[in-house]
């Protein structure tokens, strides 16, 4: 199959790599849309490696080049001797993690355990962690990391699932959290800084908008001027101007 590879700081190139092979509890996807995160940006530039040898040290892009793509969806091609929850031709979005429970581990560790499977003793991320990511035709996944894409929901959507869980996590976090102010609670949160009008940041300002129902003020900073109009932009959502003579009005 075709791959792109990150084989060194900001440099990657297509190579034919081997058909990844397809364990009885994974399945084989076909990727049809992946998504380029600011991780991805960061692991492009030399900003960070995840790959670590057993040490604990970063493996060099140069000694072994990795395939990113960690925000993705595809169709089923072909399907593990267990796998008996999926089909063949299911489109697919699939959490990028392998923790106990996606690699059938027993016992479970700790975190797995009391369901804090992100920090698992044994995860391990595909396109971020030196695991294969989805830059490529193929990639085999767990068949417990795969969901099933709704009828008529566009692929590229469903690559944008992952970001969006992030921001549906965290959002869950702070009304579970012991804090004065919620976004459900007696006190509620009236407020929102959101720092960033890249895409989770949108994702953000339109998941509060539209699911949270948020009535007051949302300011959306980012250092990038250029972007800074997308969130006036945004389906329109009722934002407010983030320009200097705004903020000075607002702090005062």
């Amino acid at each position: 199959m075709k791959a792109a590879l990150l084989a060194d700081v900001e440099k990657m190139v297509v190579r034919d790599v081997p058909d990844p092979s397809v364990p009885p509890s994974e399945v084989l996807i076909m990727v049809k849309a992946v998504g380029v995160c600011r991780i991805d940006l960061h692991l492009f530039r030399g900003d960070a490696n995840y790959n670590l040898d057993s040490q604990g040290h970063p493996i060099p892009l140069a000694v072994q080049p990795h395939i990113l793509g960690h925000e993705f969806s595809g169709e089923i091609l072909e399907l593990g001797s267990e796998v008996s929850d999926l089909k063949r031709s299911d489109r697919v979005l699939c959490d990028q993690g392998r923790n106990c429970v996606s690699q059938n581990r027993w016992p479970r560790c700790p975190y797995c355990r009391s369901g804090d499977s992100r920090l698992c003793d044994h995860y391990g991320e595909h396109g971020v962690t030196g695991l294969p990511g989805a830059m490529a035709d193929y990639i085999a996944m767990p068949a417990a990391n795969c969901l099933k894409l709704p009828d008529g929901m566009p692929m590229e959507l469903g690559a944008l699932v992952e970001p969006l869980g992030r921001v549906i996590h965290a959002s869950d976090r702070v009304d579970r959290s012991h804090s004065r102010y919620s976004f459900e609670g007696e006190r509620r949160i009236s407020n929102v800084l959101i720092y960033g009008a890249g895409p989770s940041g949108l994702l953000f300002l339109q998941y509060l908008r539209c699911v949270k129902h948020l009535e007051g003020l949302i300011l959306v900073a980012d250092v990038r001027e250029r972007i800074c109009t997308l969130p006036r932009n945004s389906a329109g959502l009722r934002l407010t101007s983030n320009d200097r003579t705004y903020w000075r009005r607002w702090l005062n």
